[in-house]
């Protein structure tokens, strides 16, 4: 997957591999596909799962990816090469803290590649943040961090949840300072680096999702990414 080509995609949905095949038009045509995979990513279930989501997504022009969890260890390096046997075009790191997860996932990815015979390289990794403040303070770029580095995601559910703040600051009238900061640094940091920054909806976003992507827009997204089918058919329209 070529950052260029990732930066293209229009259309991009996020959702557990049981969701994702009971919706079955959410499987056809050029949208990126996130098989959600983060809480039980390291077991054969979630392997079997995912494999039915990818059989079912070879004949279309999308990508697939799978959100996992930072890997630990030898049993989060077996789970990888498990997944990685599927030929998916690469993976969601949630929870990324900067650099040095980056960094760690991406050897691991190394290994995994030369254990499978997989051309060096070819694995994508997108960076999902906001689960793991420390990527909001850390003042490392991503730039040149890893090759396989395609995009960065932000999660803001995540993020309010880790800062126990809240999305909107009622007393304020405005949206909370930790949610403010970190969407800015996502921003700013994918853009540094030359990266594209895709904002993952909420399960159960209030309003518009037109709306929020056009909000995202405007703020400096490159958009954002669907986490149910209705809110994908709100941003097919």
């Amino acid at each position: 997957m070529s950052v260029n080509r990732f930066e293209r995609t229009t259309l991009m949905l996020c959702a557990p591999p049981d969701a994702l095949m009971a919706e079955n038009t959410a499987l056809n045509g050029a949208l990126t596909v996130i098989a959600d995979i983060r809480t039980d990513w390291a077991t054969e279930r979630a392997t079997d799962e995912v494999q039915s989501v990818l059989a079912r997504r070879q004949a279309t022009a999308g990508y697939t990816l799978l959100r996992v969890g930072r890997p630990d260890g030898e049993t989060g390096q077996h789970a990888l090469e498990r997944l990685a046997a599927l030929r998916p075009d690469g993976f969601v790191l949630s929870g990324c803290g900067g650099v040095a997860d980056i960094q760690a996932f991406d050897v691991m990815l190394r290994v995994t590649e030369a254990e499978h015979g997989i051309e060096a390289g070819s694995i994508a990794l997108v960076a999902e943040v906001g689960e793991n403040a420390a990527f909001v303070l850390s003042a490392l770029p991503l730039k040149d961090v890893s090759r396989r580095l395609a995009a960065i995601v932000f999660d803001g559910a995540s993020l309010t949840q880790a800062t126990a703040s809240q999305t909107f600051n009622t007393a304020a009238s405005r949206a909370g300072a930790p949610l403010l900061l970190a969407r800015a640094t996502a921003v700013i940091t994918a853009r540094q680096a030359g990266l594209p920054c895709y904002e993952l909806l909420q399960e159960n976003t209030h309003g518009d999702p037109q709306t929020a992507r056009d909000i995202a827009l405007a703020d400096g997204f490159s958009g954002v990414i669907a986490r149910n089918a209705a809110q994908l058919a709100a941003l097919r329209a």
